[in-house]
């Protein structure tokens, strides 16, 4: 042995997979910064919640791919594979008609023109919908991180793609049903079609998008903690539905019994998106005006969704470093 070579000096291949193990792997541009076990900063925060659109144009690839295997994981392999997203809105649709104007005859009185008895049945059906896509994202959302420590565990990965995954599977399957809603309004008499006001459904998806994503952020960090989470949830989106005006509205209730709550009424967030919905595929009628306007109620939700969105983000951020450890 040359005496001019210490014995234990290591190979370099060996050198860099010692540098590897203590420092961790190297930061990869194009990803950002490396999660680490050290809290991150309030500036840490502010820059994820800016930076947030560019994480996802970045991953736009990743994204739709997700999005794109989980709308097949529903429904390829089924007898009607992809004609369930049109056909479940357009049941959905002819039970509440049925429904509510044959069998039970409930319609605002002296509100509507002849030939639109079936403005309760739509007034419903919008309000599933829409509710449909929140309690969806929510129930199934929860799980988001603890069911993919899998993926978790690879570094690379963006943990905050997969509560995004979840909320864009149910905007997708809403848009279906609201398209169905569109086309029957179109190809028969029931009601009449949409017209200008439809040019507000990208902003509506956006919005509703931003403040479902939020809290969807927000629970599946903390489900990674508290797993009894997603069964609480399960409660309160029931008892959230019922205190929003979906099967109900104010006009038909009596003024005395629902005028001391009203105002809780107007402060629940989801009053407003649906009301908004409403307002856009039901514009052609007066009868849901609620007492409200609709650029009101959108400021208002907006509000709510960026809220929402801010404070589900930074909680998520703040809990981001130990998901590898728990889940």
């Amino acid at each position: 042995m040359d005496p001019a070579t210490p014995a234990s000096t290591p190979p370099a291949s060996s050198a860099r997979s010692t540098d590897v193990a203590r420092t961790g792997p190297p930061e990869a541009p194009e990803l950002g910064r490396w999660v680490t076990a050290q809290p991150p900063k309030a500036a840490d925060v502010v820059r994820k919640l800016v930076t947030f659109p560019k994480l996802c144009l970045d991953h736009r690839d990743l994204i739709r791919t997700s999005v794109k295997r989980e709308l097949q994981a529903r429904f390829t392999g089924t007898a009607l594979g992809w004609a369930w997203p049109l056909l479940q809105p357009l049941l959905l649709f002819l039970v509440y008609y049925f429904i509510f104007t044959k069998l039970l005859g409930i319609k605002f009185e002296g509100t509507l023109p002849p030939g639109q008895e079936a403005a309760f049945g739509i007034f419903m059906f919008v309000g599933v919908v829409v509710w449909a896509a929140l309690s969806d994202s929510i129930l199934r959302g929860c799980g988001a991180i603890v069911e993919n420590g899998n993926l978790i565990k690879k570094l690379a990965f963006p943990s905050e793609v997969l509560p995004l995954n979840v909320v864009m599977v149910s905007m997708v399957t809403m848009l279906f049903a609201v398209a169905m809603f569109v086309v029957a309004t179109v190809a028969t008499p029931i009601w009449q079609a949409p017209g200008v006001m439809l040019l507000w459904v990208p902003v509506l998806v956006l919005v509703q998008a931003v403040f479902t994503l939020g809290i969807v952020l927000f629970l599946s960090a903390l489900q990674v903690f508290l797993r009894d989470t997603i069964q609480v949830m399960g409660v309160v989106t029931t008892v959230w539905m019922f205190l929003t005006p979906i099967f109900w509205t104010p006009e038909i209730v009596d003024p005395e019994v629902i005028g001391p709550y009203l105002w809780i009424v107007e402060l629940n967030p989801m009053f407003h998106i649906v009301y908004a919905w409403r307002v856009v595929l039901m514009s052609s009628e007066p009868a849901i005006s609620f007492h409200h306007d609709f650029g009101t109620s959108l400021l208002v939700y907006s509000a709510w969704a960026l809220g929402a969105f801010v404070v589900g983000y930074a909680f998520f951020v703040l809990c981001q470093r130990r998901f590898a450890d728990e889940v």
